[in-house]
């Protein structure tokens, strides 16, 4: 049996509740534990975090790298949020790379590198993720290599995460060389006792009843089939989807062999399709989601479809924006923004996104969670 390491990480949830005779939503932001869990085939990453958690790593820059739903973010969020717990008095950022040249290009525009200089530069410990999204951004890199160069000389913390190596991204001559100087660390698919571990964490298993036999066959297929984490993650709540329509008293292992058997063949995923289930999990009319209308709740559902068509089709911004009664393409490009702000740190977005991917990686539009807006 492989030993499981738990790295015992915290997240910073925002919670929304409605207050009152009114219906006043009241917001406020608690610490959950949120570890993460890695077998022998991940020590190195272990040691890699434990390293950076001390008061000085060596080396100071690391790369860790794997595709979408590995733990990556997971990782990043968790590890920052415990070295300022270790280090107060210290500053650390997290974002994404898209979010940075987003920054600096707002900043040249208005006329204010200096404050973005001086945000960045005296940063203790900087995370910087999917730095692929670079590579159509020369500007940019360069930038990133001067900011690296700084938080390198003054000691600073720096960790920065892509979904392929190093010498598989085009980047610019000098970016390279530059990641070159640190270490690069793959995170490897988990095994069949990491992965019964992660879906018995409360955050996935809580209330949902599952025999033994039933989580053992799930995970087996789960390993076979090499999903991420955040893929078998995503089928283990659409089976409890499927459990609750069906009012069955917990999952059976002939359910699970179900599941795996309906999700062998890919499918195209269409902006119609995103909307339809977006509207379904917030009770929205599909014809009120393509009209003028502005209230929250639509503007909210539009900008979660205009980030997921945008990821998950081959759709252009003003095709996305011709779906919804011909929108321009900058309206298109300020919901996906907007609705990333919103996965970063509100709760019922979130769920929202992962049933969205949940949904549509299953090949079908079942039931998805009762929700109330």
């Amino acid at each position: 049996m492989a030993a499981i390491i738990p790295i015992p990480f915290q997240e910073k949830v925002t919670i929304r509740t409605r207050t009152g005779m009114s219906g006043e939503i009241v917001t406020a932001e608690e610490l959950r534990p949120h570890p993460f869990l890695a077998d022998r085939e991940n020590h190195v990453i272990c040691s890699a975090v434990y390293d950076i958690l001390q008061d000085t790593p060596n080396p100071f820059l690391m790369y860790f790298f794997a595709p979408v739903g590995f733990g990556k973010t997971h990782l990043a969020e968790g590890l920052l949020l415990s070295w300022l717990m270790r280090h107060p008095g210290k500053s650390g950022k997290c974002l994404s790379a898209h979010q940075f040249a987003r920054e600096w290009a707002n900043a040249q525009r208005l006329k204010k590198p200096q404050e973005f200089f001086g945000e960045y530069h005296s940063l203790d410990f900087f995370i910087l993720e999917d730095i692929q999204e670079l590579t159509t951004h020369a500007a940019t890199q360069k930038q990133l290599v001067q900011t690296l160069d700084l938080l390198t000389k003054r000691g600073s913390r720096i960790l920065l995460t892509g979904n392929q190596p190093i010498s598989a991204i085009p980047f610019e001559a000098q970016l390279t060389s530059r990641l070159h100087q640190g270490v690069a660390i793959r995170i490897q698919l988990p095994g069949i006792e990491t992965r019964s571990a992660i879906l018995r964490l409360p955050e996935h298993s809580k209330n949902v009843p599952i025999s033994d036999m039933a989580l053992g066959e799930f995970v087996e297929l789960a390993e076979k089939e090499e999903l991420s984490v955040g893929e078998m993650i995503q089928r283990f709540q659409k089976m409890e989807w499927i459990r609750k329509t069906n009012r069955e008293m917990e999952i059976l292992p002939e359910k699970v062999s179900e599941v795996f058997a309906e999700n062998g063949v890919p499918r195209e995923i269409t902006i119609p399709q995103i909307a339809k289930l977006a509207a379904k999990f917030y009770r929205v009319k599909l014809s009120d989601l393509r009209s003028k209308s502005r209230k929250t709740t639509l503007v909210t559902v539009r900008s979660i479809i205009y980030y997921m068509a945008r990821r998950l089709t081959a759709a252009t911004l003003d095709e996305i924006g011709l779906y919804f009664n011909g929108r321009d393409h900058s309206t298109i490009l300020h919901g996906c923004t907007q609705a990333e702000i919103l996965i970063q740190n509100d709760e019922e977005v979130r769920r929202c996104v992962q049933y969205l991917y949940s949904e549509l990686r299953m090949g079908e539009s079942g039931s998805g969670p009762q929700n109330q807006v």
